[in-house]
C-alpha cells in the first residue's frame, strides 16, 4: 500500500511540475521592445507602425500573436502565416514596405487605406490606427 500512494505522490509531482513548466511563459513583448526593433531595422513612419502593431496583434495578447508570433496579422490566402518570433515578422514587414510603399511623400496612413491594407474596403483603417493608444513613452538605446 506504501508503494501505491508513493508512486501515486510521484506521478502527480511530476505532473504539477510539467504544468508549472508548461504555463511558463517568456516576458511579454513590450511596445518600447517592438518600436526600437522597428525603428533599428529603418522601417519608415515607426509610430504609425508600431500602432499597426498594436491593434493587430490586439497590444501583443492576440492569439494570432502568441501562436503564430504575426504581428502584422499578414496572411497567405486565408492563412495566417507563423513566424519563428516576432521579429521575424517585423523583418517580414519591412521586406513589405519596401515592395508597397514607393511614394514615401504620400501620408502613411494614407498610404494603409489606399491599398486596403485591412482587407475591408469600406473600413476606415486609417481613424482606427490613430485612435491607438501608446502605453509609455518610446526610447531606444
Amino acid at each position: 500500500m506504501q508503494r501505491i500512494i508513493t508512486s501515486q505522490v510521484m506521478r502527480y509531482s511530476c505532473l504539477f511540475i510539467m504544468v508549472l513548466i508548461c504555463s511558463f511563459k517568456a516576458d511579454p513583448v513590450t511596445e518600447n521592445e517592438v518600436y526600437c526593433y522597428i525603428k533599428s531595422i529603418g522601417i519608415k513612419n515607426p509610430e504609425v507602425v508600431l500602432r499597426q502593431a498594436i491593434y493587430e496583434s490586439g497590444h501583443f495578447n492576440s492569439s494570432i500573436f502568441r501562436n503564430k508570433n504575426n504581428v502584422f496579422g499578414f496572411r497567405r490566402t486565408m492563412t495566417y502565416i507563423t513566424y519563428k518570433d516576432w521579429k521575424a515578422c517585423v523583418d517580414y514587414y519591412k521586406v513589405w514596405q519596401d515592395k508597397h510603399y514607393k511614394d514615401t511623400t504620400q501620408d502613411y496612413y494614407t498610404f494603409l487605406q489606399k491599398i486596403n491594407y485591412s482587407g475591408h474596403s469600406d473600413f476606415n483603417y486609417a481613424k482606427e490606427l490613430k485612435g491607438v493608444k501608446i502605453r509609455g513613452t518610446l526610447t531606444c538605446k
